[in-house]
């Protein structure tokens, strides 16, 4: 059978019900939510595995953009026989509708709740990550919006890049601070010359600006996560405000061009993980470490 075939089957069987599961699913795997989650982790949670998960999940969203980019394939959407729902949630990239491979929301649900799993390390939630990232991903073929290799290969790239990752993390941590600073302002760089696109440039400016809030934090900040939930309740909110104030206000404030982009993009990624803990702080929401000596595990990254 042929992945037309496939899906002109797939899709039709679809039904009210299902449209809306897939409709939950699809925002599961969207940017906003994304948006919503990743920040709760460094700011509610573990600021170094919130870090660590900013990082290698936006590391994964940048190359599942470059290799879209690359390879240019044309997405199912308006084949014959092939019913696609919620297209917008696919009219998102610069090269829409020839950015079909490999699948974003499989890629990066995969990156994401693969990694959580491996932070939590209990097997009730590597069930419910995996069952999740397959609901997700189907909901791309189900919805009409992917071929079937597209998710297979956006599934694969995730696990390659949560390994690798993986096994890196801690070699990294034992870097010196210098050398921290110098992969935090070089790696952006080097993404915005090998990939100088509209999602380059953006993801690169939020790298730089994450890795430079998150090592001035330490640094200046070191905020102490509290264990009240009210506490906690109050970060987050204080955190999501700024978070997309600075996103719709700076989008309005700077003319469209790829260098405000970037400079847009840093100081969404420096108020993640500088800005907002400095106001938590401030705020008397969280507690600062005021240690002389700042204990090892609060320089790792």
């Amino acid at each position: 059978m042929s992945q037309t075939e496939f899906l002109i089957n797939i899709t039709q069987h679809q039904q009210p019900f299902f449209n809306a599961l897939a409709a939950l699913f699809t925002f599961l795997g969207n940017e906003e939510f994304y948006f919503l989650i990743v920040p709760l982790v460094y700011w509610c949670i573990a600021k170094q595995a919130g870090f660590r998960l900013f990082y290698i999940f936006l590391l994964s969203v940048t190359i599942n953009a470059f290799l879209k980019i690359t390879y240019a394939i044309e997405r199912p959407i308006g084949t014959e026989g092939i019913n696609s729902l919620y297209i917008e949630s696919a009219e998102v990239g610069s090269h829409y509708p020839y950015d079909s491979f490999p699948s974003g929301h499989a890629q990066g649900s995969t990156t994401l709740w693969g990694y959580l799993a491996y932070l939590l390390a209990k097997p009730l939630f590597w069930v419910f990550s995996i069952i999740l990232i397959l609901c997700i991903s189907f909901s791309r073929l189900y919805t009409g919006l992917h071929w079937p290799a597209d998710v297979v290969i956006g599934i694969l790239v995730a696990v390659i890049i949560l390994i690798i990752s993986i096994r890196l993390q801690d070699k990294i941590s034992q870097l010196s601070q210098k050398v921290k600073w110098t992969l935090a302002i070089v790696t952006p760089l080097l993404i915005v010359a090998i990939f100088p696109e509209v999602e380059g440039v953006k993801y690169a400016g939020f790298l730089l600006g994450a890795g430079i809030g998150y090592l001035f934090e330490d640094k200046k900040v070191r905020m102490i996560i509290s264990k009240k939930v009210w506490r906690k309740t109050a970060a987050y909110a204080v955190g999501l405000v700024g978070l997309f104030a600075l996103q719709v206000g700076l989008k309005v404030l700077l003319p469209e061009m790829l260098v405000f982009d970037f400079i847009r993009y840093g100081c969404i990624g420096l108020w993640g993980l500088l800005g907002a803990p400095y106001v938590f702080v401030k705020l008397h929401i969280y507690k600062k470490d005021f240690e002389a000596t700042i204990p090892s595990e609060h320089l790792s990254v």
